[in-house]
């Protein structure tokens, strides 16, 4: 089982709520193949950085006269951090989009993670009875010097 990261949709009210899941941890596809990966959720910012990067990247070996090895051996360093952070670049962009992350759930499946988040938000819509002491939203607290008194004395 994996964690996944659901997000709604921007924009969205009332009825069925657009949600995608993004799963956590390492993405293999992401890591052999990134430019199909980043346009397959059409990262079109992370595309454009990756192959200025890898561009630059080839022609600082050229010029450095690198070994094939040691050029090889950075290569692969290069694909395991993009197949490290790219789901994290995923969310990431969706939050730059306006998608507002709604929750994290354990699941097997992308799919199966949507169907437990819809379960379990009716399931709390159904129970908790709405009382004007449930609505109500605690206030953030503002100022600096109020956050903890304790140790400001």
């Amino acid at each position: 089982m994996r964690f996944f990261t659901l997000h709604e949709r921007p924009g969205k009210t009332g009825g069925d709520a657009d949600l995608l899941a993004v799963k956590t941890g390492f993405s293999w596809w992401a890591a052999v193949l990134p430019p199909i990966w980043l346009l397959w959720h059409r990262l079109w910012l992370g595309l454009i950085a990756y192959l200025l990067f890898s561009t630059a990247f080839g022609f600082a070996l050229e010029l450095v006269d690198m070994a094939d090895p040691a050029a090889t051996a950075l290569g692969l360093a290069l694909s395991l951090l993009i197949g490290v952070s790219a789901h994290d670049f995923r969310r990431w962009t969706l939050g730059r989009h306006g998608w507002r992350m709604v929750g994290v759930l354990r699941a097997d499946s992308a799919e199966e993670a949507e169907i437990l988040f819809h379960r379990s938000e009716r399931r709390l819509v159904a129970s908790v009875p709405v009382t004007p002491a449930a609505a109500t939203v605690p206030r953030p607290m503002t100022g600096s010097t109020d956050a903890f008194p304790r140790l400001l004395s």
